[in-house]
């Protein structure tokens, strides 16, 4: 055992307090208001730190529970679209923008994919994850090989911008393709496009480097997205951070397997869709390679005036370069931001560490007080005097209250 090493310092109680530090030369040692006090000159002790203090803070903590709640949702036990979900999976929640149809009928829309379909989240049976699911009505150019062959393309590429896909397989006499379920994600559109709000500029940069280290990756596996737009591109965003998640890899690969075009094309069209995407987050307008020239010149304007020229000039050479730059030209073209970037999450994951590091503590105290109140308290054992309120157990009792 260390003992802390103990001075006499000697304060003057009849001086006003900011002379407390000054040596009093008009007391002697017999005056009843000359006190000593025992302070230890050694080390410093640690400052007290309160029970709350052990945990996250409370924005986190609210904004983690809400996560969580929407991982808990399910459907009404009486809902018809339960038998749209095949037996593998359970729990299941429709995530399309159509929440009430008639009663007793399992309505599906036609989706931007063009067949009818219907999104769901669901548990899987065999481990208990969170999937989001899938199904397309009506599709008959999908073979068992097709899907297949779209699964073990996809199925191996994982990247944190990229909804991996887990499953293809037919069911129920539809398609259904199982991805990653990205907890407390929006659309691009939903978050940014509906009620004309437009995202600052720190926010693009951040999520033009995220979409380039995407496509980088997906283009150098010999993929295309091929599906890059404000529907199929999902954001978390919270104080700290925005991500930016691609939903739907692999489903136009399948759904349009007999028509693909040459991988070089694609690839092309990618980096087009990514400029066309940043447009419509810099203006607030949903655009496309089917947008009226005049609305787009419109967009191209407003995004001069509110952004610098680096962003407009990056964000017009996607769209309108006649031929459309490599991921390579243009990872080359963002190294800076792309610095800033890393910067940015390197702090990011400090923070997360420490808030790691606080939820340990508390974990710890949670399981401490949890195995002291099965210690205590036992008057079930009656006289057994190892249970009885004396010995070790008293002991444990007056640590339990006192000191934690």
């Amino acid at each position: 055992m260390v003992f802390q090493q103990y001075s006499l310092i000697k304060i003057d109680l009849s001086v006003a307090e900011d002379d407390l530090y000054e040596t009093p030369q008009h007391q002697k040692k017999d005056d009843p208001e000359y006190l000593e006090v025992a302070l230890p000159s050694g080390p410093t002790p640690p400052p007290f730190r309160g029970l709350h203090s052990f945990g996250v803070s409370d924005d986190m903590w609210r904004l983690h529970r809400e996560v969580a709640l929407e991982g808990l949702r399910q459907m009404e036990p009486s809902d018809p679209r339960h038998k749209a979900i095949p037996p593998p999976y359970c729990n299941g929640y429709c995530l399309d923008d159509l929440h009430h149809p008639p009663p007793n009928t399992v309505t599906t829309a036609r989706s931007s994919f063009g067949y009818p379909s219907s999104t769901f989240q669901v548990v899987s049976r065999e481990d208990g994850y969170l999937y989001c699911l899938r199904r397309f009505d009506s599709v008959k150019s999908v073979s068992h090989k097709i899907a297949a062959t779209v699964l073990e393309q996809w199925a191996g590429l994982e990247h944190p911008g990229l909804a991996t896909l887990h499953n293809c397989f037919f069911s129920q006499r539809a398609v259904f393709f199982v991805h990653q379920f990205v907890n407390g994600g929006v659309s691009v559109r939903e978050r940014f496009l509906m009620g004309n709000q437009y995202a600052s500029e720190s926010v693009l940069w951040s999520a033009i480097c995220q979409l380039v280290t995407l496509l980088r990756r997906v283009h150098g596996a010999r993929l295309a997205c091929r599906t890059l737009d404000s529907r199929h591109v999902l954001v978390q965003m919270d104080a700290l951070r925005i991500r930016l998640v691609f939903s739907c890899p692999g489903v136009v690969d399948a759904l349009e397997y007999e028509a693909r075009k040459p991988l070089a094309d694609l690839q092309k069209d990618d980096i087009r869709k990514l400029g066309y995407l940043i447009l419509s987050m810099a203006s607030g307008t949903d655009v496309s390679g089917s947008t009226d020239a005049n609305m787009i010149a419109n967009c191209e304007r407003f995004c001069l005036q509110h952004f610098s020229r680096e962003l407009h000039n990056l964000c017009m050479t996607l769209i309108r370069s006649p031929s459309a730059p490599s991921i390579q030209d243009v990872s080359r073209a963002l190294a800076g931001r792309i610095m800033d970037e890393y910067e940015a999450t390197q702090a990011n994951m400090s923070k997360m560490e420490q808030t790691l590091s606080a939820e340990y503590e508390s974990g710890r105290i949670a399981r401490l007080l949890m195995k002291l109140g099965f210690v205590n308290e036992r008057p079930e054992f009656g006289p057994n005097r190892r249970w009885a309120q004396s010995g070790d157990c008293y002991v444990l009792s007056l640590f339990r209250d006192f000191g934690t």
